[in-house]
């Protein structure tokens, strides 16, 4: 008899799986080579998972405030498996209350969840 399907949320936790480096790292690379082409160097990589078989991979370069000037600037690449979006940001980030306004918005394609496919 089969097992009914059900979402992440409803499995018992200890059913829930965060996705694997194998998995995701084929689009954690593609979203850095395209931070790449986009940003400035230096450049921060972050990654989040989740038990819910999400992940996020953001890119940033940080633009710091001048000596005489309380903000800073965020140059940002990110996708998120849930939205299967590259998107980019240009943000301000005041130093002093660590407030960010986005300034600029902008899509560099997409990609296909890879922990979704497997499912299929």
């Amino acid at each position: 008899m089969s097992q009914p399907h059900l979402s992440p949320e409803q499995q018992p936790s200890n059913q829930r799986q965060i996705p694997s480096m194998e998995t995701i790292g084929p689009v954690v690379d593609e979203v850095i080579d395209i931070a790449r082409q986009k940003l400035k160097h230096p450049i921060k990589v972050r990654l989040w998972t989740w038990e819910d078989r999400e992940f996020k991979v953001r890119v940033k370069h940080w633009y710091p405030a001048g000596a005489n000037n309380r903000y800073g600037y965020e140059a940002i690449v990110q996708y998120h498996s849930d939205r299967e979006v590259v998107e980019g940001f240009f943000a301000e980030r005041d130093t002093e209350t660590d407030d960010l306004e986005v300034l600029l918005e902008t899509e560099f394609g997409r990609i296909q969840d890879p922990v979704e496919k497997m499912r299929e």
